[in-house]
């Protein structure tokens, strides 16, 4: 039975992948640095802190903390006024909450900028729990965050689904015992070793090209929409 789902934000509830691409430069640029091509790919799977670390190495001035601090500013503008929803989600959001399953945000990104977007969407209000890697202490190389979702609902690992866009971030909710929902973006696969849709395909319970596929798929629900979901993922 499906009692939780946990949410990863750019790329699986909002399209945002091509704001981030965007400032990924912007930002370089504002401080008079050559980025070096694709790399919004090696920052894609970063946390804010690492990104910061990054850039350091290729001569951006500023401490840490300042740097992170300047990336938000530049996400928050692009959150309010790049991103839309990928398709069907606050749907789907919704189908989840008349259901009783609840549902998580567990993020790299920074908190007031996902939520700013989330809300002018119409899809915070469906958010029961939100959680960010900074306040963890853990990138999504390690499965802290999703536990951390899980644990909040009191929700065992095989009651609980993560919806993510990244090869890395489904390959640690798959070894921690998490069923994955594979959100195709293609910014997010775009090429990269295991990013390739079949290298997606290949870490994922199921892949949704959009949302509207999975709401179809348990509409209406034959028994229980958890029941139906755990054994549309396999799950007995």
């Amino acid at each position: 039975m499906i009692r939780c789902c946990i949410f990863d934000a750019d790329g699986t509830l909002l399209d945002s992948m091509p704001m981030w691409q965007a400032i990924t430069y912007e930002y370089a640029q504002s401080k008079g640095v050559a980025a070096p091509e694709g790399l919004h790919k090696v920052l894609n799977r970063l946390s804010l802190e690492q990104c910061a670390t990054f850039y350091q190495s290729l001569g951006i001035p500023g401490t840490r903390e300042e740097i992170v601090e300047e990336l938000s500013q530049f996400a928050l503008e692009g959150y309010r006024t790049r991103v839309g929803e990928k398709p069907h989600a606050r749907e789907f959001l919704e189908l989840l909450r008349d259901n009783h399953i609840s549902v998580a945000v567990a993020t790299a990104s920074n908190r007031e900028g996902v939520q700013l977007a989330l809300d002018h969407l119409g899809m915070g209000r469906l958010v029961e729990y939100f959680i960010t890697c900074t306040e963890v202490g853990k990138s999504k190389e390690y499965p802290d965050i999703y536990l951390d979702c899980a644990r909040h609902f009191g929700a065992a690992v095989e009651e609980s689904v993560v919806f993510e866009d990244s090869a890395y971030a489904m390959r640690t909710a798959g070894k921690a015992g998490f069923s994955v929902v594979a959100v195709e973006d293609p910014i997010s696969q775009s090429g990269e070793e295991g990013e390739t849709q079949e290298g997606i395909a290949s870490l994922a319970d199921l892949t949704l090209g959009d949302y509207q596929e999975l709401i179809d798929r348990l509409l209406p629900p034959e028994e229980d929409l958890g029941a139906d979901f755990s054994a549309l993922l396999g799950r007995k």
